[in-house]
C-alpha cells in the first residue's frame, strides 16, 4: 500500500515538473483525479453537504477571547444616574480626518475632510446614537432631517390651567435638519439648523397647542461639538474650535428695500458667505431647502406657511455692483409670485438672522 502512494505522488511530481515549460492543458490533467481520490481517501465527495465540521480552535488559559462584538459600540441609551441601559451598532471611522467649526456672519457650520458620500451613513447614525429616529434621508441632495423628540419637564405650579397634577409640566419638542454641500478642496460643509415647539395651552381631552419658537443657535453649536467628537475629536478641541469661530465676527447691514417694484434684499458682503447665511435662514426659518445650485445662485424652498399649501419657490442672488440682492420667484416660471408673498419669504429670512446684524 505505502509503495503505491509512494509511486502516485512520484508520477504527480515527475509529471509537473515535465510541463513546467508549458502551460498546463485540461487533457494534461483528465485522469489523475481517480488517483488521487484513491490516496487521500473519498470523504471529501463531491456531495460537500456530507462533510463535517471539527472542533474550534480553544484559546490557551493565559489568553483572553477578544469580545470584538463590543468593540464597535457606543451607548444608545442612558438612565438619569448616567449608567447605560443600551448599545449601539457605531460606524468605524477613518483614524484621522480634519475638521473644524466655522462661523461667519449667522452662519456656522462644521467642515470635514471627507466627501459627501464617504460621510453621510456616519452621519445619519450620529443622530440615531442621540436619540432621534430619522424622517428624511436624501443622500443624493444632502439632507437629512429627524423627526420630533419630546422634552418634559415636570415642575410645581399654581397655575389652575390644568386640574390633573400630571400635566404640570413644560413640554417643548424639538428636531433638527441636516445640509451637506461638497467643497472643491474635497471637504464637506455641515449646516445644522434647530427647530423648536413649544406647548402653549392645553384644550379638550388634553391636546397640546404647540407654538414654533425661534431656532436655538446654542443648541446647534452643542450638536456640533457632539458630532466632532462622534468623528473622533476630544470634546476639549471640539470647543476650541467652537470658540475660535466666534472671533472676529463683525456686524454688518442688511436692508429690506422695493427694488424697481420687487421686494428684495440688499446686502453687501462676499458671495460665498451671503450664500451660506442664505441657506441657513431659509433652513431655520421654515422655508426649507430641497435644492441648491451655488453656480447659478438659487435655492429652491418647498414650504406652506406663505400660502397655506405646500408650494415651491426660488430664492435666488444677484449681484448689483458691489452688492447682491436677494429676491423670491414661483418656481414654475408661467405663474408669477405676488408682492405680498415675496415680501413674506423675505422677511422670514430677514427674522432668522442674528442680533449681529444692524437692520437699516
Amino acid at each position: 500500500m505505502f509503495q503505491k502512494i509512494y509511486t502516485v505522488f512520484f508520477l504527480i511530481f515527475v509529471f509537473l515538473s515535465g510541463c513546467s515549460d508549458k502551460p498546463i492543458t485540461v487533457d494534461d490533467i483528465v485522469g489523475i483525479g481517480d488517483d488521487i481520490s484513491e490516496v487521500f481517501g473519498r470523504d471529501d465527495s463531491d456531495n460537500y453537504g456530507d462533510s463535517e465540521s471539527i472542533a474550534m480552535l480553544e484559546i490557551p488559559p493565559s489568553l483572553d477571547n477578544p469580545n470584538y462584538s463590543d468593540s464597535l459600540k457606543v451607548p444608545k441609551s442612558i438612565d438619569a444616574s448616567g449608567k447605560i441601559l443600551e448599545m449601539s451598532d457605531a460606524p468605524v471611522l477613518p483614524t484621522y480626518m480634519d475638521m473644524t467649526i466655522i462661523k461667519q456672519g449667522i452662519a456656522r457650520w462644521l467642515e470635514i475632510q471627507s466627501d459627501p458620500v464617504s460621510i453621510w451613513p456616519y452621519i445619519d447614525q450620529f443622530w440615531r446614537s442621540q436619540g432621534y429616529e430619522i424622517k428624511i434621508n436624501e443622500p443624493i441632495n444632502g439632507i437629512l432631517e429627524t423627526d420630533w423628540k419630546m422634552n418634559e419637564i415636570n415642575f410645581r405650579t399654581e397655575s389652575k390651567l390644568i386640574d390633573n397634577k400630571d400635566y404640570n409640566y413644560n413640554a417643548y419638542k424639538e428636531k433638527f435638519r441636516v445640509r451637506l454641500e461638497r467643497q472643491p478642496n474635497g471637504y464637506s460643509n455641515i449646516y445644522l439648523s434647530n427647530h423648536i415647539l413649544e406647548a402653549d395651552d392645553v384644550i379638550n381631552k388634553n391636546k397640546i397647542i404647540w407654538k414654533k419658537k425661534d431656532s436655538d443657535i446654542s443648541r446647534e453649536a452643542e450638536m456640533l461639538v457632539r458630532m466632532m467628537e462622534y468623528f473622533g475629536t476630544s470634546r476639549d478641541l471640539a470647543i476650541e474650535s467652537l470658540n475660535d469661530s466666534e472671533k472676529n465676527n463683525k456686524q454688518f447691514f442688511i436692508d429690506l428695500i422695493d427694488f424697481y417694484g420687487v421686494p428684495a434684499i440688499l446686502i453687501k458682503d462676499s458671495f460665498s458667505k451671503m450664500w451660506r447665511e442664505i441657506g441657513l435662514s431659509l433652513d431655520r426659518s421654515g422655508l426649507l431647502v430641497q435644492d441648491q445650485n451655488r453656480n447659478k445662485a438659487i435655492y429652491v424652498i418647498s414650504t406652506s406657511i406663505i400660502e397655506g399649501k405646500e408650494t415651491s419657490y426660488e430664492v435666488k442672488l444677484t449681484k448689483r455692483n458691489d452688492k447682491y440682492i436677494v429676491t423670491a420667484h414661483k418656481v414654475n416660471k408661467t405663474k408669477k409670485i405676488s408682492y405680498e408673498d415675496s415680501r413674506k419669504i423675505l422677511k422670514h429670512i430677514m427674522s432668522a438672522y442674528s442680533s449681529n446684524v444692524a437692520k437699516k
